[in-house]
């Protein structure tokens, strides 16, 4: 629960930044600024634990879910966009913190099923969210339904209690053991490959209410195609989520880039069921190639800090992806945004042939391990 809720936030993004705007000196062409910031403290958070991790103190962690609801809090009650962007980031960091530390302990073993059952949940979470909030603003006011986000911070920190005083943190304070284990090429081929993902996802999903709003599509549509993508994502997570594969990674990895692109292609005037079934479209494959790839690198070695690197690439696809589409829409304009995609999903399937040629067992469905415990996949 405390992963699901420290990953929480770009599942909700798009309803977030539509509630946020109302309520909030924030307009649309600074969405993409939002995104990048919280992003950005997400990424600095998991890589300070995935840097310090053998060191952090055991309550850094429960710290980290106080100062996220201080900054949740804040954004609620800032004047400014600097101030907005502020407390995103701060969010952001703590929550990043959240995120790696409970990730890498959780997906020690059988890594596929634990990011499998953190995504599960946090689409569940966001499809509750994304059709609340709406309608939370509709009756009691966008600051309101604002000031009601601290509530995920909040109860990150109930979760986080019994964490921190369970087996999963025996290995030193953090969670994190000093060693060091032996990380083959298959494996950081396959870490490459969900940050490129997560970047593609991130790209598309950080301007899709921007570009929905522009086409005149309603804020309660964009609130329910969330939400209906959230429950088809949940039931992807569940068809993925087992340690074998059925269908070979390098084809469900262009699937999904198929998938990924759709938002950009079909957000046009007067079409919002084909925004819905783009998101729909989008939550299927996003879902389904970074849980494949995360669990796969994941299990390709016993080194737990290489499990919170893997939890960082997540966090770093979160802020490349924002940064990559408001850089190709300064230069291409509308166009740049599926120009960015491209290179992002060439990225991934590079990738995914890198981690075949470097000898993955899994790309024609073979299981690159057995019994629960990680098992190399290439050297």
């Amino acid at each position: 629960m405390a992963a699901a809720l420290g990953c929480l936030q770009p599942g909700i993004d798009p309803i977030y930044l539509t509630v946020l705007s109302d309520a909030r000196p924030v307009p649309l062409e600074a969405h993409g600024l939002v995104v990048g910031f919280t992003q950005a403290g997400s990424a600095l958070g998991a890589l300070t634990v995935w840097w310090l991790g053998p060191v952090l103190p055991r309550g850094s962690v429960v710290a980290a879910a106080v100062l996220a609801f201080l900054c949740s809090v804040a954004t609620a009650l800032a004047g400014s966009l600097a101030t907005v962007l502020a407390c995103r980031a701060g969010y952001g960091l703590a929550m990043g913190v959240v995120y790696a530390t409970t990730m890498a302990a959780y997906a020690a073993h059988r890594p596929s099923k634990a990011y499998g059952a953190v995504y599960l949940t946090q689409l569940i979470l966001s499809t509750l969210v994304s059709l609340a909030l709406p309608e939370l603003m509709l009756a009691a006011g966008a600051k309101t339904a604002l000031m009601a986000m601290a509530l995920v911070p909040a109860l990150a920190l109930v979760v986080l209690v019994p964490f921190v005083r369970s087996a999963s943190m025996i290995d030193s304070p953090s969670g994190i053991a000093a060693g060091r284990s032996a990380v083959p090429v298959a494996g950081w081929a396959l870490a490459a490959a969900t940050f490129w993902f997560i970047c593609s996802t991130m790209l598309v999903w950080s301007f899709s209410a921007a570009l929905a709003t522009r086409a005149g599509i309603a804020d309660r549509t964009i609130g329910q195609a969330v939400a209906i993508g959230s429950v088809v994502g949940a039931l992807t997570a569940v068809a993925v989520m087992r340690e074998r594969l059925l269908v070979p990674l390098p084809v469900t990895a262009l699937l999904s880039g198929l998938a990924l692109a759709s938002p950009v292609v079909l957000t046009v005037p007067g079409a919002d069921g084909a925004y819905v079934a783009s998101i729909v479209l989008l939550n299927i494959g996003s879902t389904a190639i970074i849980i494949r790839c995360s669990g796969l690198a994941t299990a390709s070695s016993r080194d737990s800090r290489f499990r919170v690197f893997v939890a960082c690439t997540h966090s770093l696809g979160l802020i490349a992806g924002p940064l990559l589409g408001t850089a190709m829409m300064a230069l291409f304009g509308r166009e740049g945004l599926l120009i960015g995609v491209a290179l992002a999903l060439t990225g991934g399937l590079v990738s995914v042939g890198w981690a075949v040629r470097a000898g993955f067992a899994g790309a024609t469905g073979a299981s690159p391990q057995k019994g629960g415990a990680p098992a190399p996949i290439g050297a």
